[in-house]
């Protein structure tokens, strides 16, 4: 464990062992505190050193009930997009297709880790979850992130971003190269390049 800073000055000690345990198939959901109360959340389940890494907004409570990543309904249109790109097998089931992305080698994260039913995180709040996104980066050492909203990657990056989808010029995360994905009502003639994409990035990491 590491010491890293806290409230008030204190250190806050951080359990290295668990942010690096990549989790087996099953439940994701576990216990987080924030603001003094215990509240459930979804574990982040990093990639494997090389692989992607896909960053949201923060968890829907569908999600957190299920106990597995994106499964409103704009959540399981990520997942069938990973699944046409050639990210994740044909036909992986999309109930628990985070189990299917751990296996493939990769990972999933969010900003905050405060559940909502719906996209009603302030700036603030996102902004604040900036800094533990770069720690586990550079814990994590993915190939590339990959952002799934715009939102969290102009976020991210503190400044408006012109790309609707792509590669973000300019934008490191410790000295990973930043994607983002095509947004969840973006017209066929940007989705289809996207997915491309992201299938010659997957293409392109080291085995």
């Amino acid at each position: 464990m590491t010491p890293s800073g806290g409230q008030n000055g204190r250190p806050e000690v951080v359990d290295l062992r668990a942010l690096l345990h990549r989790p087996g198939p099953g439940n994701h959901r576990t216990t987080i505190e924030l603001d003094g109360q215990a509240i459930e959340s979804l574990a982040d389940l990093p990639p494997a050193r090389g692989g992607l890494l896909f960053v949201g907004l923060n968890p829907s409570t569908v999600s957190v009930h299920a106990g597995h990543y994106h499964q409103g309904r704009l959540g399981r249109l990520f997942w069938r997009r990973l699944i046409k790109a050639g990210i994740l097998p044909a036909g992986t089931d999309l109930d628990s297709a985070d189990d299917a992305l751990v296996a493939a080698g990769h990972g999933i994260t969010d900003l905050i880790k405060r559940p909502t039913p719906r996209d009603v995180a302030t700036n603030g709040e996102l902004t604040a979850g900036v800094g533990p996104l770069w720690q586990k980066v550079a814990l994590w050492r993915p190939g590339a992130v990959v952002f799934v909203y715009k939102r969290g990657a102009s976020i991210a990056a503190a400044r408006p971003l012109p790309q609707r989808w792509g590669q973000l010029q300019g934008v490191a995360i410790g000295g990973r190269p930043c994607f983002l994905m095509p947004g969840p009502y973006a017209p066929a003639s940007e989705v289809g390049p996207g997915l491309n994409l992201l299938r010659n990035l997957n293409a392109a990491l080291p085995d």
